[in-house]
């Protein structure tokens, strides 16, 4: 009995050993908010034939963009109706292909160039969100967290842990065993 346990930990502990690998958790800037924008706009424009990433529909009204650090850009579109998007715009530059994924999952669209956007011509993420510009209802319903990956250990600690745990069992099992 206790050299089938003893074999199974073992197995287990190399298992994890093997096929282990760091887990990283990716969030996205502080893009603030379009009702206070930190920054100066860069551009306004009026008019009727304004876009939305990810969205066919065009609309009247104004446009504002505010150009952050990092090269990402914060675009505001206040129709006439007075329900805005904030359309958040994040270079991807610095992100990997699996940090782009896992964007993607959380509802950020690709977006292979800014050019046609009047950004620079590289690729992009983009989020919209909508916040009421006109009227009685001004809150926004804008998320925002801090760019970062988090630290959830090294693969040495881990080991550490599993090697500790496993000696722990062990000497739990023996110590039974001879105390009868």
């Amino acid at each position: 009995m206790l050299k089938k346990s003893l074999f199974t930990i073992l197995t287990l502990s190399v298992f994890l050993t093997v096929f282990s690998k760091p887990a990283f958790a990716v969030s996205s800037p502080d893009f603030g908010s379009c009702l206070n924008p930190q920054v100066t706009a860069s551009q306004v424009n009026g008019g009727s034939n304004h876009g939305v990433a990810g969205q066919t529909t065009t609309y009247s009204g104004t446009d504002s963009i505010y150009y952050l650090s990092d090269g990402n850009v914060m675009q505001c579109l206040c129709p006439d109706s007075g329900t805005a998007i904030q359309t958040n715009w994040l270079k991807t530059s610095n992100l990997s292909a699996s940090d782009i994924d896992v964007l993607k999952s959380q509802g950020w669209t690709y977006v292979a160039t800014g050019s046609s956007w009047g950004l620079s011509d590289v690729p992009y993420l983009a989020k919209n969100s909508n916040y009421s510009c006109r009227g009685e209802n001004t809150t926004p319903t804008v998320q925002s967290s801090v760019l970062s990956l988090a630290y959830t250990g090294s693969a040495v600690a881990i080991y550490g842990l599993i090697i500790a745990g496993v000696t722990a069992l062990v000497a739990g099992m023996l110590l039974k065993k001879f105390s009868k």
